[in-house]
């Protein structure tokens, strides 16, 4: 991979398609699916992040089942998320398993991660000589729990705005 080239990956469940649906009849995992709302700021960060620092090197990278895996692709292009943000529609790789993830980042050579899974970032640090940087997004007290090993090595961020302003505020030209 080349020295120098940044390439941010971006988890879809909880970081892109807002979990407040959850247990609403505009859950992700009901009929209305299509109509669940994105993570406020989410389209906004993305496209700026893709046409600036990122241009070229931004990847979605999901862990999910077949079902939802489709449910995914239909609800990005319902949404018009890759029309919106510019990310290509064929910078989209789904796994089955979590931890499969890394996989996945090491072949694309991801250095900025967003995910809602402390489970998922340990994989990207545990044992990586330089890991990539790591943001837990919005993330959940049980699982954190289980996992709070890794938490000294991300930066916990609650919202979009706070992943831009951490982008944004580092004096490389956007």
């Amino acid at each position: 991979r080349e020295m120098n080239r940044e390439v941010l990956g971006v988890d879809i469940g909880g970081v892109i398609i807002d979990r407040v649906n959850d247990n609403t009849d505009t859950s992700f995992f009901g009929n209305n699916y299509l109509r669940t709302t994105a993570v406020p700021d989410a389209f906004g960060v993305l496209g700026h992040l893709a046409a600036g620092r990122f241009a070229g090197n931004l990847h979605l990278v999901s862990k999910c089942g077949q079902k939802v895996q489709d449910k995914s692709v239909d609800w990005l292009r319902f949404h018009r998320f890759f029309e919106l943000t510019g990310i290509p529609s064929n910078h989209l790789h789904f796994c089955r398993e979590r931890h499969e993830k890394k996989g996945i980042c090491d072949q694309l050579g991801i250095t900025h991660f967003v995910d809602d899974r402390l489970e998922v970032l340990s994989y990207l640090i545990d044992g990586v000589r330089t890991p990539p940087m790591c943001y837990l997004f919005r993330p959940q007290d049980r699982e954190v729990q289980k996992f709070q090993r890794f938490l000294p090595s991300v930066c916990v961020v609650q919202e979009w705005k706070e992943i831009e302003k951490a982008f944004g505020l580092k004096g490389e030209k956007q």
